[in-house]
């Protein structure tokens, strides 16, 4: 699609795997604050992970924030929506974020076409994980010495936030407890339980009650890595 001023612009940037909600929403609050310096900026409004709609499955990590400008005529003087999106990259700096400034349109149209949200993208494909990721790397770090080229992000495909627990038999034999009573324990306690249901206007939400989080260091489990088949470089 050739390029089009649509007027407004959408800020999608790409943090690494793993990042909570609470480090999200202050890095959502910090981004949205660092647009609004630049006097062309009207508005700006954000969000962090997916909306409520099974259409819309974005992780944690990804930011979509609008920004709406002012009327051309209250530009500064020599102001053009390039130089515009060129500032705006300067005001951003975030550790961590990489910067993704794309039409509203377009960017759909693209997701839609190759489920990238950039206008260049690769994919790796293979059969082993480990290999896959490897290659994606080699990709990010060849992409970012092209000109032209402003932000390379590729897919973390290892570190998910996943756990298997290894239940030791003898010792919950000692404790007269068989498997499905650790793994109900585990299940409840780790993963929640369902108690009950709250009714707001059409809207119904599960009251799910489970222990507080501790540190993974007091839980003797062994990381399993996600499954994933393909690595998705995305090129700005």
């Amino acid at each position: 699609m050739p390029p089009l001023n649509e007027g407004d612009v959408l800020y999608m940037p790409s943090a690494l795997p793993g990042l909570p909600a609470s480090k999200a929403s202050e890095l959502l609050q910090i981004t949205d604050r660092m647009i609004k310096t630049v006097p062309e900026v009207a508005t700006v409004f954000g969000k962090a992970g997916r909306a409520e709609t099974a259409t819309d499955p974005a992780p944690l990590e990804m930011f979509e924030t609008t920004i709406q400008f002012e009327p051309r005529n209250q530009w500064r003087a020599g102001m053009t929506p390039e130089k515009l999106l060129d500032e705006l990259d300067r005001a951003v700096r975030v550790p961590g974020l990489t910067n993704v400034w794309v039409p509203p349109i377009r960017n759909r149209i693209d997701m839609l076409a190759t489920g990238i949200k950039s206008p260049i993208g690769v994919k790796v494909a293979g059969t082993d994980l480990q290999e896959i990721d490897a290659a994606a790397h080699q990709v990010e770090q060849i992409a970012k010495t092209i000109p032209g080229v402003t932000s390379v992000i590729a897919d973390r495909l290892t570190g998910g936030r996943y756990i298997d627990v290894e239940i030791d038999r003898n010792s919950a034999a000692r404790y007269g407890m068989n498997i499905a009573d650790v793994q109900s324990v585990v299940s409840s306690a780790i993963g929640g339980e369902n108690i009950g249901e709250t009714v707001e206007e059409r809207a119904r939400y599960p009251i799910n009650v489970r222990y507080a989080r501790v540190s993974m260091f007091l839980i003797p489990a062994a990381y399993r890595l996600t499954q994933r088949r393909r690595a998705v470089i995305g090129v700005y």
